[in-house]
């Protein structure tokens, strides 16, 4: 049975004990009937879509367990939007549906625990006695070798090194390889040399190519580190991507119907707070409500983004964008308080509906700002293999507010970069929880 068959056995499981528990028999109404194959439809598209059972999370327990919690607390917000549109929210017993949530939610935990613990012992019990050796320089093998030896992670035997020294690790010349790899009966060779470093590549397999025992190279590619590093093929050759799109299809989908029902549900509760504080800026000083500016947005496109007039109206030098500092005259009695506590950007709340921004992404600079930072910061501008998002991972984090040098600018977009790589629904509810908590910064003026 498939992971994903076993999630919505979970589910469906979970539907009927909280039927029996809060009814004490079987016999299930047709709208029951009906909202549990709903479940299950809606279900079968949303969990996937979290990546919750993709194969490179394998062995990640918690990164599999926080997407499928995601996912399930995705299916419950479509099931109660649907219930509520179509007006049928009293048919259903709130004590069973929340039975049957909190049942779901705690079947869900035990399962990722159970088959995460079930598959450690099996690959154990497979591994055990399958030995390895690592051929290599460098910090190349300093790394394949800290997680070679990571036995919760792999569970190999490394039994000794090969190549050029490296750190404290004993390593033996690559002239006896093949001999201790026969005499050792070892299972698999593992080649881990620096870009640069053919020679020693090609020595190891000239040793090895009479050997009938399992050889993994690692190619060095942390040098060229930049975004969703992965190998693939094309016409029949291996290709390696360095800075490729990071998220799946079903992925970006999930994220961008995330995005507009929240957006629309934050709009629809915040417009009564939005008028008034439009209302506020047009009593402080004369101009709009509203200032609008060109950002770049998803593959680096021009868009235009709002956000509530903070300023008295000035003119800047062609193509300047001077950032507010503290006590700076030109910012509204209002205009400070919005900017303090971030509420200016709720207007991006329209960005979000009309599909040109994220609720959570790398928040976009101006595009002046773009131009001075791109050639000075390494991977700058592969914040935009996403689109910008009204809060980020560099905003919770305290990078925040104003940019005044490149060290303050470089370290936003390592985290900018880091929430790219490591994106998940989870990590995007994290932030949102977050935001509030950090929304008052002595950084913003």
């Amino acid at each position: 049975m498939t992971r994903q068959a076993n999630a919505l056995l979970v589910i469906l499981v979970s539907f009927l004990l909280a039927w029996w528990l809060r009814f004490g028999h079987a016999a299930l109404p047709q709208a029951y009937l009906l909202a549990i194959l709903f479940t299950l439809l809606i279900s079968a598209i949303v969990l996937p879509a979290t990546g919750a059972f993709r194969r490179e999370f394998e062995w990640a327990m918690m990164r599999r367990l926080r997407r499928l919690v995601a996912g399930w607390a995705v299916v419950v917000l479509v099931l109660v939007s649907v219930a509520a549109m179509l007006k049928e929210t009293d048919t259903f017993s709130r004590i069973w549906f929340g039975l049957w949530v909190l049942l779901t939610l705690f079947g869900l935990i035990a399962l990722v625990l159970f088959t995460h613990t079930a598959a450690s012992r099996a690959r154990r019990r497979e591994q055990m006695a399958r030995k390895v050796v690592l051929v290599g320089a460098g910090q190349p093998a300093q790394r394949v070798e800290l997680r070679l030896r990571e036995g919760s992670t792999t569970s190999m035997n490394l039994v000794a090194c090969f190549g050029e020294a490296w750190s404290n690790t004993i390593v033996r010349p690559i002239a006896e390889l093949a001999e201790f790899v026969t005499a050792n009966k070892v299972q698999e060779v593992w080649i881990a040399t620096p870009w640069e470093d053919k020679p020693l590549l090609e020595q190891a397999l000239d040793a090895l190519k009479e050997m009938v025992v399992d050889v993994n190279v690692v190619p060095d590619l942390h040098q060229y580190r930049l975004l969703n590093q992965g190998i693939t093929e094309w016409g029949g050759l291996p290709v390696i991507s360095l800075a490729g799109t990071p998220m799946t299809g079903s992925e970006r989908t999930l994220k961008t119907v995330f995005d507009w029902v929240v957006a629309l549900i934050l709009f629809i509760v915040l417009l009564p707070l939005m008028l008034l504080f439009a209302l506020l800026i047009r009593l402080s000083s004369s101009g709009p409500a509203f200032f609008r500016q060109k950002r770049h947005g998803l593959g680096g496109e021009s868009i235009e983004i709002y956000k509530f007039r903070t300023m008295k109206q000035h003119l800047e030098r062609e193509g300047q964008v001077t950032q507010a500092e503290k006590s700076d005259q030109r910012i509204t009695w209002i205009g400070r308080f919005l900017r303090r506590t971030s509420l200016d950007e709720l207007p991006q709340l329209l960005n979000v509906l009309k599909g040109e921004m994220s609720l959570v992404g790398p928040r976009p600079h101006a595009i002046e700002h773009n131009d001075v930072f791109k050639s000075r910061i390494p991977r700058y501008m592969l914040r935009h293999k996403v689109k910008p998002g009204l809060t980020g991972w560099a905003q919770v984090n305290g990078y925040r507010g104003i940019t005044d040098t490149p060290e303050k600018m470089a370290m936003r977009i390592e985290h900018d970069l880091w929430y790219i790589q490591n994106w998940s629904l989870w990590l995007d509810l994290k932030i949102l929880l977050m935001t509030p908590l950090v929304m008052i910064h002595r950084n913003a003026y």
